[in-house]
């Protein structure tokens, strides 16, 4: 399917699918709202990227403006694959995620910790890669506001054990921008009550999440 893209645009998009080809990556530009962020366990997504089975996935049922975020992400953790010697570690983190989010597997507060740890220091370094390649490529995407999002994401993360699924609608939402730094955190396991208590609140919401 055939989208829409400014043209400002245009040159990093044409990268993404150059490098994708040279790296035997499908790039997955889906019509619809959300994605299947994996077969092991269901959660809709807005994109993700699987080294497994070599895809990137983007959800483009929504304005540009929101998937092209999505794209700049997805495409630095490829980048995170391809050359960052602590990507089978991650990777680790992330199956351990994902296993003790589908109650298959118990960890105690220290292990948790632990692992959620490790999931921030491998989605804070894809953040901060996604913000040199919008000043790199000229992108009219506000750093601002995008590192505000971004840390609403990784605060996301200590949230988990409360929320016990990913808030996947909450990274636009106006309150929680506004709550939000435009300056990466050393550390993001103490969430500010606020932004704890505006997550919660749409937690509450099935229709956010």
């Amino acid at each position: 399917m055939k989208y829409d893209i400014p043209d400002e645009f245009k040159p990093f998009i044409s990268s993404v699918r150059r490098q994708c080809k040279t790296y035997g990556v499908e790039l997955i530009l889906s019509p619809s709202r959300t994605v299947v962020l994996t077969d092991d366990y269901s959660q809709d997504c807005h994109g993700y990227f699987d080294d497994t089975y070599k895809a990137l996935v983007v959800a483009c049922g929504r304005p540009f403006h929101d998937w092209i975020e999505i794209l700049v992400h997805e495409f630095c953790h490829m980048e995170q694959w391809k050359s960052d010697e602590r990507w089978d570690k991650w990777t680790d983190a992330c199956d351990t995620t994902w296993t003790w989010m589908s109650r298959d597997r118990i960890l105690n507060k220290t292990q948790l910790n632990r692992v959620m740890d490790s999931m921030v220091e491998l989605e804070k370094d894809c953040e901060m890669r996604a913000v040199e390649k919008i000043r790199k490529w000229g992108l009219p995407i506000p750093i601002s506001t995008y590192i505000k999002k971004a840390n609403i994401y990784l605060y996301s993360y200590h949230m988990l054990p409360e929320l016990k699924k990913f808030p996947t609608g909450v990274y636009g939402d106006k309150v929680l921008i506004g709550l939000s730094s435009d300056k990466f955190k050393k550390s993001y396991r103490k969430v500010p009550e606020p932004i704890r208590n505006r997550m919660l609140e749409l937690a509450a919401l099935p229709s956010i999440l």
